[in-house]
């Protein structure tokens, strides 16, 4: 008896090392690659573009737009109480797929809020056109 239990536990301990050493993205499309980017401001976005988040911004946005061999993400948060609100890009990268692109919206710092007026926090960013699924979150 005791040497079941010795056997289960040693058992056990090679299937967790054994399942430890089974990672990755989940996607099984291989390695992810850097894709180069620019931010865009919101005058120099096509016309179409800047209308659709314009009627959108209340709501969060995540959408693609492409014009002119390029391909726009866009991430809105939405309405926010305050403004003072920034966007970092943490993920703008692509497999055999799909683009994956993965922000943070990082709030305003306590004296720097700005109490008067909502604002609608939203970034674009401007790559090369590809005809691929984009994941944004």
């Amino acid at each position: 008896m005791k040497w079941r239990g010795i056997g289960l536990l040693a058992l056990c301990m090679w299937m967790a090392v054994l399942l430890s050493g089974c990672s990755g993205t989940g996607d099984g499309q291989g390695e992810r690659k850097e894709i180069e980017f620019t931010v865009m401001e919101s005058e120099k976005l096509p016309q179409e573009l800047r209308e659709a988040i314009e009627k959108n911004k209340a709501q969060e946005i995540r959408m693609t737009y492409t014009d002119g061999g390029f391909m726009y993400l866009i991430r809105g948060y939405g309405e926010q109480e305050t403004g003072g609100y920034s966007i970092s890009v943490s993920e703008c990268t692509e497999d055999e797929e799909r683009i994956y692109f993965d922000t943070r919206l990082i709030g305003p710092q306590e004296q720097k809020k700005h109490r008067d007026a909502p604002s609608y926090p939203c970034l674009v960013v401007k790559i090369e056109a590809r005809e691929k699924e984009a994941v944004i979150e």
